[in-house]
């Protein structure tokens, strides 16, 4: 008789992040990501610091993404016992290195952190870099497979197959792309019936703007912000989709739309996503664009990057308008806060969010409005402009989730979805119900369901 499969939904279940999947199958105990919880500090860090399951008992974690909210909780679990392999593209497991040393330094002054960089280092030793289309047994009767998700560089569908000769098919995917990205390419699909389909839906109730609107509307925030003679607050990981926002901004420039205004990347580490890009070009829409020497989405233009305490003194000084990129996204901790407590009080600024926050988060106060908000501690009244920028945030909207479903062909036996807030959770139920899936489930965190 064949053990148990089951799945329980340890985060990114009705919340859009904490991405945590507990997979059994084949004998196997395999982790679908190990992110960090988001957004108001109180919440996310007490989430954050009750670890679900012992570590010790998992064979192996597979990341769809090197972004926090999917890869941030790996060093954690290293710490507690975890020493089976890490398995994300190459470009996942180099993004991941920096992004999770980036988190350990922010957090290293903490009274109780949740790790220490020797975690993250360990950590980077049990990471293996697997490419997309090649498939890996984990066990006898499990294997998985990777696919391009277009949503940051390396992202990945998984496919995973079990039972005897594969014969229980399971897609899961944190977070599906736009297409038509000048740097990422389009998500893949994997054609053929699913099982089990486990998926993001934090846009579905989106309808972005077309990139030619969205640039329009951009170049109209940045000349009203430089007229003004503030500074643009761009809260995001330099390594994850601002950089659709950075380019962006610098064909605008050159096509004498704005004027010429520097870009500040203010981040723990100085690695840029050039220099990433350029280490995996595989991973980008124009591979050999990578090796030209006509700038295009490696161009340099307008780019500062914070590399001492001394350049980040003189940034915070310094007169004139600027734009200033800096994690994290919700605007409650890192460098983001810093220069949120620092500019939110003037008429003269804007923050550009690329994404709806979570629930509670200062970002998403922001987004709905509020007049006062509580930053590291500090009451501040809000008088700077927010935008809110959904084009440039990486992430397909509904209908072009819709468009990504119908290209599996299916049918789809069952279908959870995670990775949303309430809104985007019903509107992804619909789109599925729309497409012909009969059985979509919600998780709640912590369920578990035989498969």
């Amino acid at each position: 008789m064949s053990a148990p499969r089951t799945l329980t939904f340890f985060g990114g279940a009705a919340t859009s992040t904490g991405s945590m999947i507990l997979l059994e199958a084949a004998g196997a105990r395999v982790l679908l990501d190990a992110g960090l919880f988001q957004g108001n500090v109180a919440l996310s860090d007490a989430k954050n610091r009750a670890l679900p399951l012992d570590p010790r008992k998992v064979d192996a974690i597979l990341l769809s993404q090197a972004g926090l909210t999917y890869s941030g909780r790996t060093p954690q679990l290293v710490r507690h016992g975890f020493t089976g392999p890490i398995y994300g593209t190459p470009a996942t497991r180099d993004t991941a290195a920096i992004l999770l040393a980036e988190a350990a330094l922010e957090i290293a002054n903490e009274e109780e952190p949740l790790y220490l960089m020797g975690d993250v280092i360990e950590t980077q030793r049990q990471f293996v870099g697997q490419p997309r289309h090649r498939p890996l047994h984990l066990r006898r009767n499990l294997v998985f497979e990777f696919a391009g998700a277009g949503h940051t560089l390396g992202s990945t569908s998984i496919e995973l197959r079990t039972g005897e000769g594969g014969s229980h098919r399971i897609i899961y995917s944190g977070c599906i792309g736009r297409p038509g990205s000048i740097l990422l390419p389009d998500p893949e699909v994997m054609p053929g019936e699913v099982d089990t389909l486990i998926l993001g839906s934090p846009f579905a109730h989106e309808h972005h703007p077309m990139f030619a609107d969205a640039q329009q509307r951009l170049a109209q925030v940045i000349r009203d912000t430089v007229a003004r003679g503030g500074q643009i607050i761009v809260p995001a990981s330099a390594l994850g989709p601002v950089q659709e926002l950075i380019r962006t901004i610098q064909a605008l420039w050159r096509r004498d739309q704005i004027p010429e205004i520097p870009i500040w990347i203010d981040s723990p580490t100085d690695v840029c996503l050039p220099t990433m890009m350029r280490l995996h070009p595989d991973s980008i829409a124009n591979a050999e664009r990578a090796y030209g020497n006509d700038g295009g989405p490696f161009d340099g233009a307008l780019l500062h990057y914070v590399r001492t305490d001394a350049d980040r003194t003189a940034l915070e000084s310094r007169p004139g308008p600027a734009i200033i990129v800096a994690p994290n996204e919700s605007g409650d901790a890192g460098r983001s806060a810093h220069h949120l407590l620092r500019c939110l009080g003037s008429t003269k600024h804007t923050v550009i969010f690329l994404a709806p926050n979570e629930e509670d988060s200062v970002g998403r106060l922001l987004q709905e409005g509020a007049d006062e908000v509580s930053i590291l501690g500090q009451k501040v009244t809000r008088h700077a402009a927010i935008e809110t920028m959904t084009a440039y945030s990486g992430h397909a909207d509904g209908e072009e989730m819709r468009t990504w479903l119908r290209g599996l062909v299916g049918p789809i036996k069952r279908a959870f979805v995670v990775h949303g807030d309430d809104l985007a959770v019903a509107m992804m139920v619909t789109i599925l119900r729309e497409e012909g899936v009969r059985d979509v489930i919600v998780p709640r965190e912590g369920e578990s369901f035989p498969f």
